[in-house]
């Protein structure tokens, strides 16, 4: 019996592995995309998880090698991970110390660097040969590092690094008072101790001792911890995850599963069966390699069939915590999502169809946006309009004083789009087709036109009723701080407690735009979030104004600041300055702007885009001095 069973332990062991170093990696890369939110706790993460995946790669590559020395580089590059990961799992229990409340003193503030440094020394002993001397081959086990005199000083460094560990953890667990706060502390502290002691029988496979003597104790071990280390590092990455990015427990959890089923579910159960067929042709003597490159498309495509089918059902059931009636509201409100390339393509569509249909020669429709604004213009067709500038800047005031008249300009026929409501009716855009009139649609072509622009009318409104609710919502919650759910997570004392924080580019950016847009006067610069910065508040106090007329000096102020030296010029120094003074400060139109600088107009949308954020720094700049 110990004859198979040794086999298969050993096989399922080699397995899992590889499904460690995967699992490490797959949620290392899954941690990527909240570092950028700055959080301590993310960034004591990347060395854990990269330790891990350095480790397991490290023992799984091994298996495969067939040369002495191979093995060996491979024991090194797998000691080198564990010598990163004892400081790495140290520095990890110190960031979740602070997300207790807690600043380090002196003495702790010194202990990483310190600690790095020591890892270093011991790495370079590992590399030259001091700290083992070689390795050796252990029956039924496979190849282990042989200790040296100096093997003991980092036993001495491993279990100093455990005690602060252990001692640390304690501390974070007593500073958590609530049921809550400790239920989700404990899923921290699990993994970094699952982690950490999770390498035990790796330890065991790098001492050669007395377990030797016992492969199959040995073998089982090792498939205990390589499974009990996989869950933690899920466990880790999820309860990191929760702390450190703006998501919803149940958004999180979604995401990190499917990720997880898509990458190292699926390759670590291909991996399985590539290695069951493998070993089972050894065994029968057959030649298995067709067979064994069908599998492995088989496996992947099958197992990607599964997930797909499976994860509206994981969505929906209880592990995402998802209501039935909560997951209805969110399915239909995804389906009534309008983005605006849909937008540009369905409209381009009924415009198209409406020129095939009265074989128009060209067609545009101009879409008006909540401010009022034409944005953007939809052509299709032959040919353009040539007088189009001037009855995209008309029309709008034109339709919106005769209301519904079809308007002729000679070139085509011109016709508004409203949505009539109850109490008000409201502009949607205006659609163009060229080489036909108003009396081009009696009778049956007027119901087909009518049908063609209740369809536009659908998707316009739907669009901007969704914008201006979210609009709505967005400076609400500005205004209120009561975005603190979605701006933190609920693990973050600086989000919960409402201590002060530095928003991102991104939002300013928004901010500063809106600020530029109602410049002279409206809802977006009335109830700015920028009214609310220490820069805005003292320019109003300095000056004796109200808020808004400050927010408008700032901004003023703040364009000064991206001003060059010398005479003013069109040339490309001042590019940016102008562009900003021109259009919202003077509030020349595009096309005089674009004429006046000698560019496209695409080009200076694109140049606006980078001036305005230019703008928002330098504000965000002045923000942070006037802190200071």
């Amino acid at each position: 019996m110990m004859t198979y069973l040794i086999p298969v332990l050993r096989t399922l062991s080699e397995v899992l592995t590889a499904a460690v170093a995967m699992t490490a990696f797959s949620v290392l890369l899954f941690s990527l995309q909240f570092l950028k939110k700055r959080q301590k706790l993310a960034f004591a993460l990347v060395p854990v998880l990269l330790s891990v995946a350095v480790i397991y790669s490290a023992d799984a590559l091994e298996t495969i090698a067939s040369g002495r020395d191979a093995k060996q580089m491979w024991q090194l590059i797998h000691w080198t991970g564990f010598v990163v990961l004892v400081p790495g799992c140290f520095e990890f229990a110190m960031a979740l110390l602070e997300m207790t409340g807690k600043e380090r003193n002196r003495f702790q503030r010194i202990l990483f660097p310190v600690n790095i440094l020591i890892s270093l020394v011991f790495v370079v002993l590992l590399w030259s040969g001091k700290l083992f001397n070689g390795i050796r081959v252990i029956s039924n086990i496979g190849t282990t590092m042989v200790h040296s005199n100096l093997t003991i000083l980092f036993w001495i460094f491993f279990a100093i690094n455990l005690c602060g560990i252990l001692w640390t953890l304690s501390m974070v667990y007593n500073r958590t008072r609530t049921k809550a706060s400790r239920r989700r502390m404990i899923y921290l502290i699990l993994g970094i101790l699952g982690i950490f002691v999770g390498t035990f029988p790796l330890l065991l496979f790098g001492s050669g001792l007395l377990i030797s003597q016992f492969p199959v104790v040995f073998w089982s071990l090792s498939v205990i911890g390589n499974a009990v280390v996989t869950v933690m590092v899920i466990l880790l990455g999820y309860s990191c995850a929760t702390f450190s990015v703006p998501w919803s427990d149940r958004f999180t959890r979604l995401r990190l599963i499917e990720w997880m089923l898509r990458g190292p579910v699926t390759a670590s159960l291909t991996l399985w069966v590539v290695t069951m067929i493998n070993r089972s042709g050894d065994k029968l003597g057959l030649d298995i390699t067709g067979v064994n490159t069908f599998a492995t498309v088989i496996s992947i495509i099958f197992l990607e069939y599964l997930i797909t089918v499976l994860m509206p059902r994981i969505e929906r059931g209880g592990i995402v915590g998802l209501g039935k009636e909560d997951y209805t509201i969110y399915k239909e409100f995804q389906g009534m999502m309008v983005f605006k390339p849909e937008l540009e393509t369905y409209i381009e569509a009924i415009i198209g169809a409406l020129c095939d249909r009265f074989q128009a020669r060209d067609g545009f429709f101009a879409v008006i946006d909540e401010t009022g604004s034409v944005d953007p213009v939809i052509k299709t067709g032959e040919s353009s309009w040539k007088n189009l500038p001037e009855l995209l800047e008309n029309l709008p005031a034109y339709f919106q004083e005769h209301g519904d008249a079809l308007y002729w300009d000679g070139t085509g026929v011109l016709i508004p789009l409203y949505n009539h409501d109850e109490e008000v009716d409201t502009f949607l855009g205006f659609m163009g087709l060229a080489d036909i009139s108003p009396e081009y649609f009696p009778n049956g072509n007027a119901q087909i036109l009518e049908d063609a622009l209740d369809n536009a009318r659908t998707v316009l409104w739907q669009r901007r009723y969704l914008t201006t609710a979210y609009q709505v919502l967005r400076t609400r919650t500005d205004q209120t701080g009561g975005d603190s759910f979605h701006s933190g997570s609920v693990l973050d004392q600086t989000a919960l407690l409402g201590e002060s924080s530095t928003p991102e580019l991104d939002d300013v950016t928004v901010w500063v735009k809106d600020a530029l847009t109602h410049y002279w006067g409206g809802p977006r610069l009335s109830e700015n979030p920028l009214l609310k910065w220490k820069v805005v508040q003292d320019a109003a106090a300095e000056s004796g104004e109200n808020e808004i007329n400050a927010l408008r000096s700032v901004l003023k102020k703040a364009l000064e600041g991206l001003r060059p030296e010398g005479e003013r010029s069109t040339s490309g120094e001042w590019m940016l300055y102008n562009l900003i003074d021109y259009k919202f400060f003077e509030k020349q139109k595009v096309k005089d702007i674009v004429r006046r600088l000698s560019m496209s107009e695409a080009d200076f949308y694109r140049k606006q885009k980078v001036a305005v954020e230019a703008l928002s720094k330098e504000i965000m700049r002045m923000e942070h001095e006037d802190n200071e």
